[in-house]
């Protein structure tokens, strides 16, 4: 039996005030399906969402909507309003019943049909759709899955085919995730389709029949989910460039020691096999954590917040026991956040002062002089302008606040730097250029290790891997 196409992008370009934002898309939803849409950063991610929402408009290309050719920006809004958007922002009314909301909120009931003897199907619904929401409870009263599922049961009474989401495992556990498909699985029975939109997502392309991976608004693949290499795919979308953003940094170069300063032995984590490994300085440790949201296999143990069942960590060749993170910078193990730029800086100091202060808080005496400033600007040439080292925070752009957070640990050269999703809240370009700072770090004989729930993360710079799996470890 021939499946019916919903939706059909084909060779789409888009351009505004001289800016391609899509060039060459190819996409496609066939009726019943559920289909995912991997895109290497949130800006792209808005992009092509934008295309679905209508407000991005082709300048070449053809579009398709239930197998017809759209012609005209009638048809394009006429095709917007039989797709539901599903994503993090609150979408049911809260001082409205459960029941209210899926046969009352979408506006779709005809004004001779009354809201009352409707919503007496609701228990009907939910029973044989085998799903367990309380009726009569106000929506505010739910939890984030089950509003989600609430906006999902609507559209399906409302006689959308197709459904589009985004950003929902920013609001919800894995178990939650995992209840919210199972609806979704159950509609997609029932003929609906559904397009997940994600930008380095670990777990949503796992209930894809297809998967359609765009890189630089332009579809680089396109597979079905048995055929979907997740290391290969990965590293092909989320490929180094070798053009480096950065000015050239003056900083004499080093002969790297590669001494071990990182050693699991026979450590046994809760749940898990006995872990072993070493990291030399200059190295770089990938942790792909696909059991947490919040990487709770390894990183509460570098950041001093619980211990392990056994087993010896060697820092610097001494055996180690983690307290506080504290207690870790001061002992050579330092951290960047996942959020580094809204939660790591002081924003009332200029970028200089940032930097004087951080290297101060290990080197206090002689670098209270004022003579300190004049040395680091001069090591810093070629790094920072003048002008940016003059500037408050605040007010700098991202690159320059980035090169301020990598370069301070640079300086203060701890013996490991861990970066907690570094690559998570950045778009493509500052992506690209915290690989750069990355390699500076490094450069100058840091070991390095990203830890993440996201493989793409996990795949944009080589190096170890480890990945936590099922309460499994897999080293690479």
């Amino acid at each position: 039996m021939m499946k019916k196409e919903v939706l059909r992008y084909e060779n789409i370009h888009c351009s505004q005030d001289g800016q391609t934002y899509i060039n060459g898309l190819f996409f496609r939803a066939f009726e019943g399906q559920i289909c995912c849409v991997i895109v290497n950063n949130i800006i792209e991610k808005e992009y092509f969402l934008q295309l679905l929402y209508g407000n991005l408009k082709p300048g070449y290309g053809w579009t398709y909507f239930d197998g017809k050719k759209i012609v005209s920006s009638r048809m394009q809004e006429q095709m917007v309003k039989q797709i539901a958007f599903i994503g993090r922002n609150k979408g049911t009314f809260s001082e409205l019943s459960v029941a209210e909301n899926i046969f009352a909120a979408s506006g779709r009931v005809p004004y001779w049909k009354r809201v009352k003897p409707l919503c007496r199907h609701a228990p009907e619904l939910l029973k044989d759709l085998d799903i367990s929401i309380p009726m009569l409870e106000k929506a505010h009263m739910l939890d984030s899955c089950m509003q989600k599922q609430v906006e999902l049961l609507r559209a399906y009474v409302s006689g959308y085919h197709l459904a589009v989401i985004t950003d929902i495992e920013m609001i919800m556990t894995e178990e939650q995730l995992k209840n919210f498909f199972t609806l979704a699985a159950t509609l997609k029975a029932r003929g609906m389709t559904f397009i997940y939109v994600v930008n380095s997502s670990t777990k949503l392309y796992e209930y894809a029949d297809e998967i359609t991976i765009i890189k630089k608004g332009r579809t680089i693949g396109h597979m079905n989910r048995e055929n979907f290499f997740k290391s290969q795919t990965y590293m092909e979308l989320f490929e180094k460039t070798k053009k480096n953003t950065l000015r050239k940094n003056t900083l004499s170069e080093k002969e790297i020691d590669k001494k071990t300063v990182l050693e699991f032995k026979n450590v046994k984590l809760t749940g898990l096999p006995v872990l072993n490994l070493s990291l030399n300085a200059g190295e770089l440790l990938n942790i792909l954590d696909l059991d947490s949201t919040e990487c709770r296999n390894l990183l509460p143990i570098l950041q001093g917040e619980c211990g392990f069942e056994s087993g010896r960590i060697l820092l610097n060749g001494t055996e180690y026991s983690f307290h506080s993170v504290h207690r870790s910078i001061r002992d050579g193990i330092a951290f960047i956040e996942a959020r580094p730029m809204e939660e790591m800086l002081f924003t009332d100091m200029t970028i200089l002062d940032n930097l004087v202060f951080m290297i101060r808080q290990k080197k206090s005496g002689i670098f209270m002089k004022k003579k300190y400033k004049k040395m680091m600007r001069h090591l810093l040439e070629g790094i920072f302008s003048e002008e940016e080292l003059a500037e408050k925070t605040d007010t700098a752009n991202d690159e320059c606040k980035l090169k301020l957070l990598y370069y301070r640990w640079i300086f203060v050269h701890p013996k490991v730097l861990v970066c907690i999703r570094p690559f998570s809240s950045v778009d493509f370009q500052m992506r690209q250029i915290t690989v750069n700072l990355l390699k500076e770090v490094l450069k100058s004989g840091i070991a390095v290790i990203i830890i993440t729930n996201q493989i793409a993360e996990a795949y944009t710079m080589e190096g170890k891997n480890i990945t936590f799996h099922n309460g499994t470890i897999s080293i690479d």
